[in-house]
């Protein structure tokens, strides 16, 4: 691994990729955040958003470091920029929540484990 595949993703990669999927990782079903909403507290864990290289993010959960993917992490990473890296994050539906939620519902993300395979666009 090269030092320039640790750099974090630019913001010139934070374009808006089209894309219609609601697998893990892509577009947030407004369903899911409801669900959430509703759940118990016990599925909720603080995380500090760490960065990102290309579509796969890193979050701190307490000690342990948790590695995502989600293809807008450049725009994810920009929000971070403006409102802070603490953000919750729902284990249950793997939903990252941004400061800024519940005011701005583009502050919701969609995340995949990074082990497994990335589903595709739609």
């Amino acid at each position: 691994m090269t030092d320039h595949e640790l750099e974090p993703t630019a913001a010139s990669s934070s374009r808006t990729v089209p894309c219609s999927s609601h697998a893990a990782g892509h577009a947030v079903h407004p369903t899911h955040v409801l669900l959430c909403d509703s759940g118990p507290d016990d599925v909720w864990a603080p995380v500090v958003v760490m960065g990102a290289v290309g579509d796969v993010l890193t979050v701190a959960c307490g000690e342990e470091l948790r590695r995502y993917r989600n293809h807008g992490a450049g725009r994810l990473l920009e929000l971070v920029g403006t409102t802070g890296p603490d953000a919750l994050l729902n284990e249950r539906y793997d939903l990252l929540f941004l400061r800024p939620w519940p005011q701005d519902a583009a502050a919701v993300f969609s995340l995949q484990p990074a082990d497994q395979p990335p589903h595709p666009c739609r």
